[in-house]
């Protein structure tokens, strides 16, 4: 009956140890998991501040970050503080980290965002559907696709545009366009007095 008992209390501990270290495991994991979870948005912070195109804005935006203890982690605001107090007098130097292209169209960013398909040759019409399917979705209003021979078109795809205003959502449609279509495209302003804020053109080139 010892030997019995024994043998019943020693599953037991292992049992409670098994747990116990499952237990510990969790815990442990869990831990490092938010440990990791807020290095990477701290690190996704500063990378954010340095997008703008403007040096000063640049500046600006890592001195907002360091102000309003948006970093938490002493070291790295500490060194994000030493940065700033070595590039105060000369943002320039600030380097500019453009945002990863995405693959997915975002919402326009401008009111009554219009987009007219164009395409040089039948061959690049095939793109069309596809296209006009995502730029719906993400909440364009597509004016017509269709395919144009017109001597003043260049061979290179690119996106036109005909308000200064309409300059940003433009860049982003060449952005969407460079990573899923084609790296040729490039944002182009046009003078066309006919054209009104918000008409833009996607052209897929010869």
């Amino acid at each position: 009956m010892e030997d019995k008992g024994s043998a019943v209390k020693a599953l037991i501990l292992s049992g409670f140890f098994a747990i116990l270290g499952t237990v510990v495991g969790g815990v442990v994991q869990g831990y490092w998991n938010v440990k990791l979870a807020e290095q990477k948005y701290q690190s996704d912070l500063i990378l954010k501040a340095l997008e703008s195109s403007s040096p000063d804005e640049r500046l600006q935006s890592l001195k907002l970050l360091v102000h309003t203890n948006l970093i938490k982690q002493s070291d790295v605001r500490d060194s994000v503080t030493n940065y700033i107090l070595e590039k105060q007098k000369d943002p320039e130097t600030i380097p500019q980290v453009k945002a990863a292209a995405s693959q997915t169209l975002e919402a326009p960013i401008i009111s009554n965002a219009r987009i007219y398909i164009l395409a040089g040759n039948a061959n690049k019409t095939s793109a069309f559907n596809d296209l006009k399917l995502q730029l719906n979705s993400a909440g364009f209003k597509i004016m017509n696709a269709r395919t144009i021979v017109d001597p003043g078109r260049p061979n290179n795809p690119e996106i036109r545009y005909f308000n200064p205003e309409d300059e940003q959502q433009a860049e982003k449609l060449a952005e969407f366009m460079r990573f899923k279509y084609d790296k040729g495209y490039a944002a182009i302003l046009y003078k066309d007095a006919k054209a009104k804020p918000g008409y833009i053109e996607i052209w897929l080139g010869r």
